[in-house]
């Protein structure tokens, strides 16, 4: 079978009908879209103990951010490898889908499980005595009107157990 070059390619004006158009709207895009800043991270909270079994614990933090920006988005998923004292804890996910409004702080609840015998590694008796590290690896899904895109998550720093307010609530 043989191609001839009208078959496969727009002639020259049709090129340019389709060309010009995409470029200013791209340009509009563009030149229409203010600088997105990062979140601000502001602390970490309410950890607390949300399931006890023989092999494992399931536990739960919040972590508080500050959207800088002027416009809303929704934070469908995330998900972190969490290190304590540069022991790797597991991943650790969302609950659930989070409404962030423009210039406000907004909270990310994180649950994951634990093996006991990574959890007896931590010296848990010393543990609201001293600082501890805290390390998170991940990405993060935000977006708008069904459009997301995935922004990683990079996190180090101290924290005292005792500062943290632990929650009380048993399962």
């Amino acid at each position: 079978m043989f191609f001839y070059k009208h078959d496969i390619c727009l002639d020259r004006s049709m090129q340019w009908k389709i060309i010009i158009p995409s470029l200013l709207l791209v340009v509009g895009i563009v030149s229409g879209c203010k600088e997105v800043k990062d979140p601000e991270f502001r602390k970490v909270d309410e950890f607390g103990l949300k399931n006890l079994s023989l092999m494992d614990a399931t536990v739960g933090f919040n972590v508080t951010y500050f959207n800088p920006n002027d416009f809303g988005v929704t934070v469908k998923e995330a998900e972190a490898d969490i290190y304590i004292d540069s022991t790797y804890m597991g991943k650790f996910v969302q609950d659930t889908a989070i409404e962030v409004r423009r210039q406000s702080d907004f909270t990310i609840p994180f649950s994951g499980t634990i093996p006991l015998r990574k959890a007896m590694e931590l010296n848990l008796e010393s543990l609201p005595q001293r600082d501890i590290l805290l390390k998170a690896d991940g990405n993060v899904k935000v977006g708008k009107a069904g459009i997301y895109v995935s922004r990683p998550i990079h996190y180090q720093g101290l924290h005292r157990l005792d500062e943290i307010q632990l929650n009380k609530k048993t399962p």
